[in-house]
């Protein structure tokens, strides 16, 4: 039975989408280690981003101007370690919604569906082919 794309879609939300930005809001919370304010941070780096490509800048000017603008980061020092802990909490939310979908994809998919060996196990012997398993 194939499901139609609002299921599909509903199945997602519920078990990928909703719990993801549950844990994700419980875990930006948390007193990680110099991560206070890195959201916010990274969310005014993006816009800045965005603003500077749209206007043709150099990426070089595009994070001067980030960190002249909404940081008091002077030293290169500084700046790394801010950059690398933009990379930390991207990585973060990537690990935490791959492991959430993971955990939900025989929740999500047809385990017997289009594409599984067992479908084309069924299609096979009802074309009357051979079917030779492992």
């Amino acid at each position: 039975m194939k499901l139609n794309s609002s299921t599909a879609l509903q199945k997602f939300e519920n078990h990928v989408a909703v719990p993801f930005q549950l844990y994700n809001s419980l875990f930006t919370s948390l007193p990680f280690n110099r991560i206070e304010k890195t959201d916010i941070l990274l969310s005014l780096f993006l816009n800045n981003c965005e603003e500077g490509y749209d206007e043709q800048q150099s990426p070089l000017k595009i994070v001067e101007d980030f960190f002249n603008n909404h940081t008091s980061i002077k030293t290169e020092a500084e700046k790394m370690d801010l950059l690398f802990r933009f990379v930390q909490y991207a990585e973060r939310q990537v690990v935490l919604f791959d492991a959430l979908e993971d955990t939900a994809f025989h929740s999500i998919n047809d385990m017997q569906g289009a594409g599984t060996l067992k479908h084309l196990e069924s299609t096979a012997l009802q074309n009357g082919k051979e079917f030779n398993s492992f």
